[in-house]
Order: structure tokens, then C-alpha cells, then sequence
């Protein structure tokens, strides 16, 4: 106990200094994780390209289809965040009165990678998309943090807005722009014509002024499906950028890189390290002690099976990418890390996932093996039946994690896998509780 009280000390006069050094008392934040205001990276599942779920000063925040939900942990009881008496919410009949409702965000059909929400200095903020043919528009909501009001941030009209987080009152995200050919360019046309996408920026604080570019996509002979994967710690960003390339023989290759932005440089640039091979790719990033993870995966062709049962080196390097070093050594290339400040995991979701997709044979259960700040292994526990999240859900913080469950009949609500426990499970289902929607 006296232990862990210095070590807490510890931190408090080390991110103190911090403060301090990186010039906080000029509105500067340090490049370490902030809460209330950065990116939430243990929030983020294997299968979100957002996260659906974030964590506030008083409770946490779940959306689900158009509607986002706020989870008082005091009583155990899902709300939908809206605070007005005369709304009936979800169970609204009337289209008007529907979308009036500030709980309301956007139609449950919208696209995997712009669905999520992102908690920011005590207020909610979700992109909502509205297509129609080849023309959409966009709208990022802002919504305070009691449900009190709703309001439009910004808007875009005629372009694609994909792939997006929020990171100290900053929107990030990717903007593309679609080009369709007429039958007549089809036919003259020998121009090699495109989807652009440009990474961009926009401060959500003062007076909003216009998206800024980051970073356009415009590597030669490669055709670019997007960037996906957003992340940020301190005062860097990262994303992974894919598509195929095209070679000098005719054929073509997979393009998966993961790319860094220095928000104080303002640079953008790949992440590699020090005798990285051709093959190699690094597919994003994980945050541990206050610098990245990344394991280089080869992959054979299209034989998943293969690359995945390889085994490789996870490597560590400082936030920008240098100094990286062999951080674990002859690990399964299928299985991926996690971190939540305090403990760092290693999981097999993926490949029970994908034996349970008929892909593979794998018989083991989705195991996490837990970690200390010093490398010993200090517990390992496996997920309930009850869990049906592709990969691993979002890790959550050292004492819970939460992860949404959905009925037959059409119920749902939040499990809360209890993490105060690690220590005590010894390979054991991990102790959780469900808490319905009622």
C-alpha cells in the first residue's frame, strides 16, 4: 500500500513538471495522455474505426444506432442523453420531434467509419451523415455533457467526410472527394483520374475558421482505399493509410502504412525503424509508459492463416517514431496489444474471431494476458460468452471495461467486465455485470 502511494505520488510530481516544462501556464498541454480533453485510445474496440464509447467527468457514454446513451454509474441506469421533459427519446413516432431530441445523432445506417462519438472538455461530439445519390453532407454535432442542448459545430455539404477523432478541441479527419466519369471521358480519357482524399484539421475552439490539410494523398502509383485507424497521444497523431501499388513489372501490391503527424512541427511522415524490409507492414500503434508500441506483420499473400500463426518482435520507440528497440520477442503476429494506462495486454480476439468465422481452426477462448509497467506478467483472465465484440472490445480503464450486448428480441444494454479483480483470476472468465435498457 505504501508502495503504491509513492509511486502515485510519483506521477503527480513528474506530470506536474511536465506542466511546467512542456509551458503549460501558456495554455499548452504536455505530450502525455490528458484526461478529459485527448483522444480516449483505450476506448477504442478491434472493430472501431471510431470509438462508440467514451468516458466523461460524471459517467460514461455509449452510442447506439441514432441515439447516444449516458450510463450513471451510481445507479446502474442507461438514459438516453437528452434532458428534455417533453421527449420520448427513441420511442418518438414523429420524425420532427425524433430528430429534436439531442440524444438523437444521426440514421443507424451511416457508415462503420464515421459512427462513434468523442468526449472533449465536457462536451460530445458525434458526425452525422446525411446521403442522397452521389451528393452527402455532414454535420458534427455538439452536445453538452448533461444533455442539456445540441447543436451544430459544422457542417459540409458535397463531400465525403470519413475516418474522424477529436484530440484536444481538434477535429481530425479525411475528406474525399469522389470522381465519376461520364461515359464520354471513359471513352477519350487516357488521364489517370482518381479519389483524392486529404487529411485535415479543424480547431473546434474560438472563432471555427476552415479545415486545414494535414497531408494529401498523392504517393505515385498508388490507388488509395483511405486512412483509417485514427489515434492520437500527446502531441502526436497517427493513422494508417491503405490501398494498392501499382509495380514497375505491371502487377500490383498491398499499400498498408502507418504515418505519423507532429502537431507541434507540423510534419507527416511514415513509421518505420531501423532494418525494416520491404515486406514488412506496420498496421497502427499502441500507447505504453508514454510511447509506442508497433509489431511489423508480413503477410502471405492472401494465406491470413499463416501470417497470422508467425511470430515476430513488438518494438517500442518514442512518440515520434525514434529510438525503437525489441520490446518482446516471439510473439504471434495475430495476437494484438492493448494498454490502459496502468496495464498493458496482449490478446488472441483476433484469431478466435476468425476461427469462429470458419476461417481457421483455433480452439483456445479470447484470453488477455496482463502485464505491469515492469513486464511481468501479473494475471491472465478470458472473456464471457456474453461478449460477442469482433477482436477484443475497447479495454476500457484499469477497473472496468464496457462493451454493449444485444438480445434476439431486440434488447440490449452495457456489460461491465470487472478489471479490480486482475491479480485474482489466474486464467479464469473475467467477473462482469450486466446492466439492461429499460
Amino acid at each position: 500500500m505504501v508502495k503504491s502511494m509513492e509511486k502515485a505520488l510519483w506521477r503527480m510530481c513528474i506530470l506536474s513538471c511536465a506542466f511546467v516544462v512542456s509551458g503549460c501556464g501558456k495554455g499548452e498541454l504536455p505530450n502525455t495522455y490528458v484526461e478529459g480533453s485527448d483522444f480516449q485510445y483505450m476506448r477504442q474496440g478491434s472493430a472501431d474505426y471510431v470509438p462508440e464509447m467514451q468516458k466523461g467527468e460524471d459517467g460514461y457514454y455509449f452510442r447506439r444506432g441514432e441515439f447516444i446513451y449516458y450510463l450513471d454509474e451510481k445507479t446502474d441506469t442507461l438514459l438516453p442523453l437528452c434532458n428534455r421533459a417533453d421527449c420520448l427519446h427513441e420511442r418518438e413516432t414523429d420524425g420532427d420531434r425524433r430528430e429534436a431530441c439531442n440524444a438523437f445523432v444521426a440514421n443507424e445506417f451511416e457508415r462503420s467509419n464515421c459512427r462513434g462519438i468523442a468526449y472533449c472538455n465536457g462536451y460530445i461530439y458525434c458526425l452525422s451523415i446525411d446521403s442522397n445519390a452521389f451528393h452527402e453532407k455532414a454535420t458534427l454535432y455538439r452536445i453538452a455533457a448533461d444533455g442539456s442542448s445540441k447543436e451544430q459545430a459544422f457542417r459540409w455539404d458535397d463531400i465525403v467526410v470519413e475516418d474522424w477523432i477529436i484530440h484536444r478541441d481538434t477535429l481530425f479527419f479525411v475528406e474525399r472527394i469522389h470522381y465519376f466519369p461520364s461515359e464520354h471521358e471513359e471513352e477519350e480519357s487516357d488521364e489517370d483520374i482518381r479519389d483524392s482524399f486529404t487529411i485535415k484539421k479543424l480547431k473546434l475552439t474560438g472563432s471555427m475558421e476552415q479545415p486545414e490539410a494535414i497531408y494529401v494523398l498523392d504517393e505515385k502509383n498508388v490507388y488509395y482505399l483511405g486512412c483509417n485507424w485514427f489515434m492520437a497521444y500527446g502531441n502526436y497523431f497517427y493513422t494508417i493509410i491503405s490501398g494498392v501499388i501499382a509495380m514497375e513489372d505491371g502487377s500490383f501490391d498491398s499499400y498498408e502504412k502507418t504515418f505519423i503527424y507532429d502537431m507541434k512541427k507540423e510534419v507527416f511522415y511514415e513509421l518505420t525503424y531501423d532494418g525494416m524490409t520491404q515486406q514488412e507492414e506496420i498496421l497502427s500503434v499502441t500507447f505504453w509508459q508514454d510511447r509506442i508500441l508497433f509489431m511489423p506483420i508480413i503477410f502471405d499473400g492472401r494465406d491470413l492463416e499463416t501470417s497470422y500463426r508467425r511470430t515476430g518482435n513488438i518494438y517500442i520507440a518514442d512518440l515520434d517514431g525514434s529510438n525503437a528497440e525489441i520490446f518482446m520477442e516471439d510473439v504471434s503476429m495475430g495476437y494484438a496489444t492493448r494498454s490502459d494506462g496502468r496495464y498493458l495486454y496482449l490478446t488472441n480476439g483476433t484469431m478466435v474471431t476468425m476461427s469462429d468465422w470458419g476461417y481457421w481452426d483455433y480452439s483456445e477462448k479470447k484470453t488477455f494476458w496482463v502485464y505491469d509497467e515492469e513486464n511481468e506478467l501479473v494475471d491472465t483472465f478470458v472473456l464471457p460468452e456474453a461478449v460477442k465484440d469482433f477482436g477484443a472490445p475497447a479495454i476500457g480503464d484499469a477497473e472496468r471495461m464496457y462493451t454493449i450486448y444485444q438480445e434476439d428480441d431486440g434488447s440490449w444494454g452495457v456489460l461491465r467486465l470487472d478489471k479490480s479483480k486482475i491479480g485474482s483470476y489466474h486464467g479464469a472468465e473475467i467477473d462482469f455485470t450486466v446492466i439492461p435498457y429499460e
